[in-house]
């Protein structure tokens, strides 16, 4: 009886949890935003299709590993998250680690423009200008009724 009872609840939980898994998979796959479940939106889809372009600050670090350091990637994703929050806009950091003995570096990227590489004692000089272009886009972002 309690076989039975536990085949009927690994159907009900695979008839609920295949559909949105297979979806998941399928979009991890393709990056087709169309296929992620219940998370599509129009401008997804014209990301996906070329016609808009990603408004998001990134600031990329080149994290080399053969070089001491003097600070942690948290403590500088810290940093980094506190110059841009101080002017009301968001970033999201992204670290690459480089096998290399060269100084740590940032690019910050807005849409498909650069500001970088910059060593770390100057990335905040391009902190303004990636700011300046990221409220430009989103000025001229058609609005949505």
């Amino acid at each position: 009886m309690e076989i039975k009872n536990s085949s009927i609840l690994i159907a009900i939980i695979l008839v609920i949890a295949l559909p949105a898994t297979t979806m998941v998979v399928a979009y991890m796959l393709t990056k087709n935003p169309t296929l992620r479940p219940l998370a599509r939106t129009l401008n997804d889809e014209a990301i996906y299709r070329g016609e808009a372009v990603a408004v998001e600050i990134v600031a990329h670090v080149r994290w080399t590993t053969r070089r001491q350091k003097s600070f942690t990637q948290r403590e500088l994703a810290n940093v980094i998250l506190r110059a841009f929050r101080a002017h009301g806009v968001a970033v999201r950091t992204v670290f690459e680690t480089a096998d290399s003995a060269d100084p740590v570096s940032i690019t910050y990227q807005v849409g498909r423009n650069k500001f970088g590489p910059l060593r770390i004692n100057k990335a905040g000089d391009a902190v303004n200008n990636a700011i300046a272009v990221y409220r430009m886009y989103q000025m001229s972002a058609p609005i949505r009724r």
